[in-house]
């Protein structure tokens, strides 16, 4: 059966209609995706940690252990909030987490660096919280790497060697270590642009599935096969290209107006972007349709699968890695678009992937998308076959 231009455009006018007229669907696709984009930014946009409270144990009280405390409290990610002789005290503090570390400076902490023997300080963490405990060991690992080794200098070059000299007895192996893409090991620009991903695939889910099952809560599932001449094709045109359209919009939004606003590196082509972008939402629109299918109240949908987001996260790959997952995770992560999307998506945006550079992934979302078209059709013909027109629908 030929679809023709007016039938289509019957078709989506009546799904634009069918949006504007449930305030459910309409808060879910219109108002969510700005309302959590805007959200979950703001809730990053410093980006890294900084001002960490500390507490320091000074058993030393020298003017070099002083010093190193002033340098601690310098430090971006460090805040030095009290100065102690007492251990007992300095662990009540983290116990009552006014600190998130405490580091302690022995009695001989000057007199042994001086004399140019290893000095050695404890650094107490409290990993319960592993992001603020990283970044205070990596603070004091800086700070006290840069004290130690103007210390040496000074003592090499009181025992007659030049400046290059006693630079080589300080560090004979030396390391250059540059960050790739994410210079500043900022959690906000690696979490952010995967949240974004995330708000786009749950909010289309949600509201194509609702829009599916309204139409058999309502009862208008026949007045959808009319609108549609009992096509299958055309009932998903219909429904899907407007969601599709206001999703692409939502995509190219996110990743150009939210990105700036929030300065969040882009690094890639817009061109690659929208390719990839294009073939996730077209997997997403047809499982939105699908899931939808088997509800008969858009509610019901909507509480299902918003119990869906963490899970389809985790197992994306995004935050934590595929291949430390059990095997029977990891393969049923490639059943899901989001998997081949994310990663893609983050190479793409951050590392400045090209299409031959994710040609893996693009296609993975294909053959998805064919597997995704087929499923979905098989599932409306049996709708429409076992429900004639006229007839009541049964899910």
């Amino acid at each position: 059966m030929k679809t023709s231009p007016t039938k289509l455009l019957q078709a989506i006018r009546r799904e634009v209609a069918i949006l504007f007229k449930d305030v459910d669907i309409l808060l879910i696709v219109l108002v969510s995706p700005l309302f959590y984009a805007l959200f979950y930014g703001t809730v990053y946009v410093h980006k890294v940690e900084t001002d960490i409270p500390v507490i320091v144990i000074d058993q030393d009280n020298s003017a070099l252990s002083r010093k190193l405390i002033r340098s601690l409290d310098a430090s971006q990610n460090l805040l030095v909030v009290r100065v102690t002789q007492d251990a007992v005290e300095a662990k009540s503090a983290i116990e009552d987490w006014q600190t998130q570390g405490a580091i302690w400076i022995p009695a001989d902490f000057s007199k042994t660096l001086k004399s140019g023997r290893q000095a050695h300080l404890k650094v107490y963490l409290n990993t319960s919280r592993f992001l603020p405990s990283n970044d205070i060991n990596r603070a004091v690992q800086q700070t006290v790497a840069t004290l130690a080794a103007g210390v040496r200098l000074r003592y090499f070059q009181a025992r007659g060697l030049n400046f290059d000299q006693a630079a080589e007895q300080i560090q004979p192996l030396r390391v250059d270590d540059r960050n790739l893409f994410n210079v500043r090991q900022s959690y906000g620009d690696f979490l952010i642009p995967g949240v974004l991903a995330l708000i786009l695939q749950q909010t289309l889910l949600f509201g194509l599935a609702m829009s599916v099952a309204r139409e058999f809560e309502l009862n208008s599932f026949e007045e959808w096969q009319k609108t549609s001449k009992d096509n299958t094709l055309l009932m998903f045109a219909g429904k899907g290209i407007f969601y599709f359209t206001l999703y692409i919009a939502y995509s190219l939004f996110f990743f150009s107006v939210i990105y700036g606003v929030l300065h969040l590196p882009f690094h890639g082509r817009y061109g690659t972007f929208l390719l990839l972008t294009v073939l996730f939402l077209l997997n997403v629109t047809l499982w939105g349709m699908i899931i939808g299918s088997f509800f008969r109240s858009k509610i019901v949908a909507l509480q299902t699968l918003v119990f869906s987001s963490y899970p389809l996260f985790l197992l994306s790959g995004f935050s934590w890695p595929l291949q430390s997952m059990p095997w029977w995770l990891k393969n049923l992560s490639t059943l899901l678009p989001s998997t081949s999307y994310f990663l893609a998506m983050q190479r793409v945006t951050a590392m400045t992937a090209g299409p031959a550079d994710i040609v893996p992934e693009l296609l993975h979302l294909l053959l998805l998308f064919v597997l995704s078209t087929g499923l979905a059709y098989w599932r409306f013909q049996y709708l429409q076959k076992s429900v004639p027109l006229g007839a009541s629908v049964r899910v």
